[in-house]
């Protein structure tokens, strides 16, 4: 007579490979149930998000060469953003300059005469004066090119002095919040270190 197979090994096997299926993943909560994570959890919890992605030296590197480029690459886009306008702004500005530069210095020479008078055919000049391209202004618009250029100059320094600290601070996570009050809104800054 043949003896009857038991099915509990074969339950047992199937629920060790069924029951992890059931339990709730780790990045999964409960809607009903919110729990507040610290922020050093929630960035513990990534791989690699202690280390910059750059190095202090080569993310001042970076932004001194190209203004924002490092702090793109530290991920604070809006930084980098706000130096990569001024440094556009400059750019331009210092072209602008130099153009107003170049027709002045063109123009320092010319004279326009003051008032003719016609005889007959002949029109005469009653006297010339200098215009208003003067060597003065010449100087002056001179001195606006070297202000922009000293715009770009501090520009480019300042992105990059920002960018080293952004790579120095990289771990320290700051907790930002708003508390409204009857007189105004309160913000505070939480540093873990």
């Amino acid at each position: 007579m043949r003896r009857p197979r038991s099915c509990v090994p074969s339950l047992v096997a199937l629920v060790m490979l069924v029951a992890p299926l059931g339990a709730p993943l780790t990045a999964q909560q409960r809607d009903s149930v919110v729990a507040k994570r610290p922020v050093i959890d929630a960035l513990a919890s990534q791989p690699g998000r202690f280390t910059p992605p750059l190095t202090p030296k080569r993310a001042f590197l970076y932004s001194a060469l190209l203004p924002g480029f490092g702090q793109s690459r530290l991920d604070r886009g809006t930084s980098g953003a706000l130096f990569a306008s001024v440094e556009l702004a400059a750019m331009v500005m210092v072209r602008r300059s130099g153009m107003d530069l170049r027709e002045a210095r063109r123009y320092q020479i010319d004279t326009l005469p003051a008032e003719y008078r016609v005889a007959g055919s002949a029109v005469e000049k009653n006297g010339t004066f200098t215009n208003q391209f003067t060597r003065d202004l010449v100087r002056t618009r001179r001195l606006h090119v070297e202000d922009w250029l000293a715009a770009l100059a501090f520009n480019h320094l300042f992105a990059g002095a920002d960018a080293f600290v952004s790579a120095q601070l990289w771990n320290v996570p700051v907790e930002l919040s708003a508390i409204p009050r009857p007189s105004g809104a309160v913000f505070v800054a939480t540093i873990r270190y």
